[in-house]
C-alpha cells in the first residue's frame, strides 16, 4: 500500500514538474479559476475594466476602458488587440485607440471605437454583450502609425491626414493629443454622409479653435470619391513634396493614394498608412495542397487561390492560433517547411524553403508543408 502511494506521489510530482517547465506564466496556472470568476480575462494579456460605452453613430460603438496597472500606455495612433470569451472560446480583434494621451495620463483610461460589421463575429458579439461585460483583455499597444516630431523637418512643414470611415480613430487620437501646434494640418474625412462621421462635433470644435487645423468633410454619397492630389494642388501655397501624409482606411484606398502621391514627387518615407483588410488578392488559379502538421497529426487541406491559409485550415476543421486576422498581431505565425506562399497584403511571393509565415495573410502559391 505504501509503495503504491509512493509511486502515485512520484507520478504526480513528475506531472507537476512538467507543467512547471511548460508554462511560461503564473497566470496559466490560475487560468481555470480566472475563467470561472472573470471569463473575459486571458492570461496572455492585460485586464481592462469597462468604464462606460456609447454609440458615436448608429454603426460605431465606443468603449471606455481602464487598463490594469501592468499596461504600459500608448503613443497616439497605435492599436491594440482586444480579446473576449465568446461561445466558449477566445476571439480577438485589433482596434486603434481613439482617445488622447492626455486622458490616459490624467484618468488612466483609453477608448476604443469600432464599427459594427454585419459579418464581423467580434464586433457583433461586443455590441450584443456590452451592457453585461465588466472586463476585456487587451494587449500592449503596438504599431508605428504615430505622429511624432521629425527632427529633420522644418517646423512649418504641412501634415495631411486622410481618414475613411472608422479610419478616423487613430487620427483623432493624434489630433486630440496635440498640445503644441507648429505645423498646419488638414484632415480629409471621407464618409458616406455626415450622419456616419464619428467625432464630427469634436473635429468641428477643434477647427474653430485651432487656426492651424482645417477639416474637409467628404460626403461620398453626394460628392463622390476624394481626389486627393487634385484637392491638394488646389490649395494655395501647398507643396505636395513638402508634407507628411497619414492615410488610414481600406487597403485599396490607402495604396492608391500612396502611389498617386509618389508619382507627384512626394517621398515614400513621408507617407504613412494604416490598412484595413488585405491590400491585394491572389489571381485565380488551381487549388493547391497544404499539408498541415499539428502535434504529430497530418492533415491535408485544399488551399484555393486568394484564400488565406488560416481560412483554409479552419474550413478543414483545424483550429490554428489566431488573433486579428489582418496581419497585425502575429499570433498566427507558424513554420512553413516547404513550398511558396503569396502575401495577401504585399503581393510578394515567398521562397521555397523553411521560414515563418502569417497564416491569416498568406495564400498558397504552390503545394505546401506547414507546421502549426
Amino acid at each position: 500500500m505504501n509503495k503504491t502511494i509512493s509511486l502515485w506521489g512520484q507520478s504526480l510530482y513528475r506531472q507537476f514538474s512538467l507543467m512547471l517547465a511548460n508554462q511560461p506564466k503564473l497566470g496559466y496556472y490560475l487560468h481555470p479559476l480566472l475563467r470561472w470568476n472573470k471569463p473575459q480575462l486571458h492570461p496572455d494579456y492585460h485586464s481592462a475594466r469597462i468604464v462606460d460605452f456609447c454609440w458615436e453613430t448608429d454603426q460605431m460603438l465606443s468603449v471606455w476602458l481602464e487598463p490594469a496597472s501592468s499596461w504600459a500606455g500608448f503613443t497616439p495612433g497605435q492599436h491594440l488587440l482586444v480579446t473576449m470569451m465568446h461561445q466558449g472560446r477566445y476571439i480577438s480583434r485589433s482596434f486603434s485607440i481613439s482617445s488622447s494621451s492626455a486622458v490616459f495620463a490624467r484618468q488612466k483610461q483609453i477608448r476604443i471605437s469600432c464599427r459594427i460589421q454585419s459579418q464581423g463575429e467580434f464586433t457583433k458579439a461586443l455590441a450584443a454583450g456590452i451592457s453585461e461585460f465588466t472586463h476585456l483583455s487587451i494587449s500592449d499597444a503596438m504599431g508605428d502609425f504615430v505622429l511624432e516630431p521629425k527632427v529633420d523637418a522644418a517646423l512649418e512643414q504641412s501634415i495631411v491626414m486622410v481618414a475613411a470611415g472608422s479610419g478616423i480613430t487613430p487620427l483623432w487620437s493624434m489630433l486630440s493629443s496635440l498640445r503644441c501646434w507648429t505645423s498646419p494640418v488638414v484632415l480629409f474625412y471621407c464618409v458616406k454622409n455626415a450622419a456616419q462621421a464619428a467625432f464630427l462635433a469634436e473635429l468641428k470644435l477643434l477647427a474653430a479653435k485651432q487656426p492651424l487645423f482645417e477639416l474637409q468633410l467628404i460626403e461620398t454619397a453626394t460628392c463622390g470619391r476624394l481626389n486627393l492630389v487634385q484637392q491638394l494642388k488646389a490649395k494655395a501655397g501647398f507643396s505636395l513634396t513638402k508634407a507628411f501624409y497619414y492615410v488610414c482606411g481600406p487597403a485599396a484606398m490607402s495604396r492608391q493614394y500612396k502611389d498617386e502621391l509618389i508619382q507627384q514627387g512626394a517621398p515614400s518615407t513621408a507617407i504613412y498608412t494604416e490598412l484595413f483588410g488585405l491590400a491585394v488578392t491572389a489571381a485565380e488559379g488551381p487549388v493547391k495542397q497544404a499539408l498541415f502538421m499539428q502535434q504529430g497529426k497530418l492533415t491535408t487541406v485544399e488551399a484555393a487561390a486568394g484564400v488565406s491559409l488560416l481560412q483554409a485550415a479552419e474550413h478543414q476543421g483545424l483550429n490554428p492560433r489566431f488573433g486579428c486576422r489582418i496581419g497585425v498581431c502575429y499570433q498566427c505565425v507558424c513554420q512553413k517547411k516547404s513550398g511558396q506562399v503569396l502575401n495577401l497584403r504585399t503581393g510578394q511571393i515567398s521562397g521555397d524553403g523553411p521560414e515563418q509565415i502569417q497564416l491569416c495573410i498568406s495564400a498558397a502559391h504552390s503545394n505546401l508543408q506547414i507546421e502549426l
